[in-house]
C-alpha cells in the first residue's frame, strides 16, 4: 500500500484544495458577494434567490457539455481556460453598476456555464490520478478549497466593498478566481492512448454506460439528488444578515472568515471519517447535523448571536456533507478512462440540482414567514430526508455499494501504468 502512495503517478490530496479555490472563489461572487449588494441595493431577498437559483441552473446540467474535457487539449489546459474566461465575467457582473436583474442573471449565468468547465476537469483529474485509498481525504481537500474560496473570498469582497469602488473590488475578486488556477500547471494526468475519433466516443459512450447501469448509480443518485446536504441556506445568509439585526461587519465575518475556515475544517473532518465508515452514512449524518443549526437559526431570537452561533454550526455540516458528497461520488464512480470527465460530471451535477431548488425553496418561504420561515423549510428538508437516508445507507444501499467495490478493484490500476503527460 505504501508503495502505491509513493507512486509518482498520483497527484498529492492536498494539490485539489489549490484547484478548486477558482471555482469556489467565482461561486463565491454569485451566491454571496452578489447577493449581498444587491441587497444593499434594496433587492428583497426571494427576487435575489430567483437570481441565485437560476444562474445556478449550469450547475446542474453541466454534464451536456462537459466532453469537451475528455478530448482535445490536457486537462489542466481547460482548467486555465475556464478560470480565465470566468474571471472576465466576475469582473463585469461586480463592475457594472447599472445592469438590471435580467442582464445581471444572464451575465451571471454564462460565466457559470463557463467555470463548470472547470469542475468537470477537476473531477477527472481526481477520480484519475488520486490514490483510491485517499479518496476520503483527497475530497476533504478538494471541497475545502470549494467552501473555503467560496465563503473566504466572498467574505473579504464583503468586506472590501465597505470603503473600494466597484472596478477595484471586480479586480480582485477576478484575482481571487485567476491565480490559483495557475496550480493546474503542476498536475500529473494521465497518458491516455490517441484514438481515432470515432473509437474515442465509443469509449467514452461505453464508460459512460457503464456507470449509468450500476446499481451503486442509482443508490448514489438518491443522495445526490436529496436536499440533504445541499447547504443552501449559504447562497442566501448575506442577505439575511438585516434580519437578525447583524451589521455589515459580522455578516462579512460570518459568512466569510468564519464560515468558510469552520466549512473548511469540516471538509477535513469529512473526508477523514469518509475513509474509515460508509460513505452514505456520513452523507445523511451530516444532513441531521445541519438541520439541528438550522433549527437554531429557525427558533432562536433575531440576534446577532443566533445568526453568527447557528450559521457557523451550519457551514462544520455543510463541509461535511460535501466531503462525502465527493468521496461518494468517487466510490461509485470507480475508474473510468475515456470519460472521467463526463462521468464525473454526471454524478457531480445531480448533487448541485437540490443547491438549485432548496435555494429556490428557501427563497420561497422566506417571502411567506420572514428568515424563520427560510429556516424552517432547510430544517424540514434536511431532518426528515436525513432520516429516511440513513436507513438506506445500512440496507438497500450498503449491498448495492459492496457490489460496486468489488468490481472496482477487480478493475486494477490502470493509473500506475500510465505515465506523465
Amino acid at each position: 500500500m505504501s508503495q502505491q502512495r509513493d507512486s509518482p503517478h498520483y497527484n498529492p490530496p492536498w494539490l485539489f484544495g489549490i484547484l478548486t479555490l477558482p471555482y469556489g472563489a467565482f461561486q463565491g461572487v454569485l451566491s454571496v458577494l452578489i447577493p449581498f449588494l444587491l441587497r444593499k441595493h434594496g433587492v428583497s431577498v426571494d427576487r435575489i434567490a430567483e437570481v441565485v437559483a437560476i444562474a445556478s441552473v449550469p450547475n446542474f446540467w453541466y454534464f451536456a457539455w462537459s466532453p469537451i474535457v475528455d478530448t482535445g487539449p490536457l486537462r489542466r489546459t481547460w482548467l486555465l481556460i475556464a478560470a480565465s474566461l470566468g474571471a472576465i465575467c466576475a469582473w463585469i457582473a461586480i463592475a457594472w453598476a447599472g445592469a438590471t436583474l435580467v442582464q445581471l442573471t444572464a451575465l451571471l449565468f454564462a460565466g457559470n456555464v463557463i467555470v463548470m468547465v472547470m469542475s468537470s476537469a477537476n473531477g477527472a483529474v481526481l477520480s484519475t490520478t488520486i490514490d483510491p485509498t485517499l479518496r476520503g481525504v483527497a475530497s476533504g481537500w478538494y471541497n475545502a478549497g470549494n467552501l473555503g474560496g467560496t465563503s473566504l473570498g466572498a467574505g473579504a469582497a464583503i468586506w472590501l466593498a465597505g470603503f473600494t469602488p466597484l472596478p477595484l473590488l471586480a479586480t480582485v475578486s477576478a484575482a481571487m478566481i485567476f491565480l490559483p488556477a495557475l496550480a493546474a500547471l503542476k498536475i500529473i494526468e494521465e497518458r491516455v492512448p490517441r484514438l481515432h475519433p470515432a473509437a474515442l466516443f465509443r469509449a467514452m459512450a461505453r464508460d459512460v454506460w457503464q456507470v449509468l447501469r450500476a446499481p451503486a448509480t442509482w443508490a448514489g443518485l438518491a443522495f445526490f439528488l436529496s436536499p440533504v446536504g445541499s447547504a443552501a441556506v449559504q447562497n442566501l445568509i448575506s442577505s439575511v444578515g438585516p434580519d437578525y439585526h447583524a451589521s455589515d461587519s459580522q455578516v462579512a465575518f460570518v459568512s466569510g472568515l468564519a464560515g468558510g475556515l469552520v466549512s473548511a475544517l469540516g471538509c477535513m473532518i469529512g473526508g477523514f471519517l469518509c475513509d474509515r465508515m460508509n460513505r452514505m452514512a456520513a452523507y445523511a449524518l451530516a444532513g441531521l447535523f445541519s438541520a439541528v443549526f438550522s433549527a437554531w437559526m429557525a427558533l432562536g431570537k433575531p440576534t446577532p448571536f443566533t445568526y453568527a452561533g447557528g450559521f457557523i454550526g451550519y457551514s462544520l455540516a455543510a463541509g461535511i456533507a460535501y466531503a462525502a458528497f465527493t468521496a461518494l461520488v468517487l466510490e461509485v464512480l470507480g475508474k473510468r478512462r475515456h470519460a472521467a470527465g463526463t462521468a464525473y460530471s454526471l454524478l457531480g451535477s445531480s448533487g448541485n440540482f437540490p443547491i438549485s431548488y432548496m435555494t429556490w425553496a428557501d427563497g420561497a418561504a422566506y417571502k411567506r414567514a420572514g428568515a424563520r420561515g427560510l429556516m424552517g423549510a432547510d430544517t424540514l428538508a434536511n431532518g426528515v430526508c436525513g432520516v429516511i437516508l440513513l436507513v438506506f445507507a445500512f440496507t438497500i444501499g450498503q449491498r448495492w455499494m459492496r457490489t460496486n467495490r468489488e468490481s472496482d478493484e477487480e478493475a486494477g490500476d490502470t493509473v500506475l501504468s500510465a505515465g506523465k503527460d
